[in-house]
């Protein structure tokens, strides 16, 4: 999801790993593989056959990639090795989007697919619960969040395929009425 510290944690991978990072949302822009933009969401709609065989070759060509995006799973499954999912407490998420002057709605979108992990179960549906694993990056800094990364890749930290972070389990009722009361007063009210 957008918040959760995909950007920043991607950058710091590529210097600690040397590998090129490719933004897919930012990399279909800048290469045409948009097919329209929607005004009420504010967001391009991207040609995803076109954007998959391109990374796909980019691959091919350069070598691994730290590929980023929240819909990571239109990405062939033969140029993955591993898919890591960033998860953000939905709390937390609803204050960052917040900072970044983000409108209700799309922050309650957001926050709802994080509340139920929509991101996960994409990625699960398309390539397999054995390539996505789930990382809390809720209250995390950087380089605590690259360290328990790389810890998994070189296998100094177990791995937990599929689905492993329930938000609606892990907040307390006072946070989960205060997310479901944001996302009514946002999304369904409208």
């Amino acid at each position: 999801m957008p918040g959760t510290g995909k950007s920043a944690l991607a950058a710091r991978l590529s210097e600690l790993l040397g590998f090129t990072v490719v933004e897919l949302s930012e990399f279909a822009v800048r290469n045409n593989y948009v097919i329209a933009y929607d005004s009420s969401r504010k967001s391009f709609i991207i040609d995803e056959d076109r954007l998959s065989k391109a990374v796909k070759e980019l691959a091919k060509s350069q070598g691994p990639l730290i590929i980023v995006g929240h819909y990571v799973e239109i990405v062939p499954r033969d140029v993955l090795e591993l898919v890591i999912v960033l998860r953000r407490n939905p709390i937390e998420l609803l204050h960052i989007l917040e900072q970044r002057g983000w409108d209700n709605r799309k922050i309650a979108e957001n926050i709802e697919a994080e509340l139920l992990g929509v991101c996960t179960i994409n990625a699960i549906e398309e390539l397999g619960e054995d390539m996505v694993i789930e990382v809390d990056a809720t209250a995390k800094k950087l380089e605590g969040l690259a360290t328990d990364v790389l810890d998994i890749i070189f296998g100094e930290k177990p791995i937990y395929y599929g689905s492993s972070i329930d938000w609606l389990e892990k907040l307390d009722k006072e946070q989960l009425s205060h997310i479901l009361s944001y996302i009514e007063k946002n999304l369904i009210q409208d």
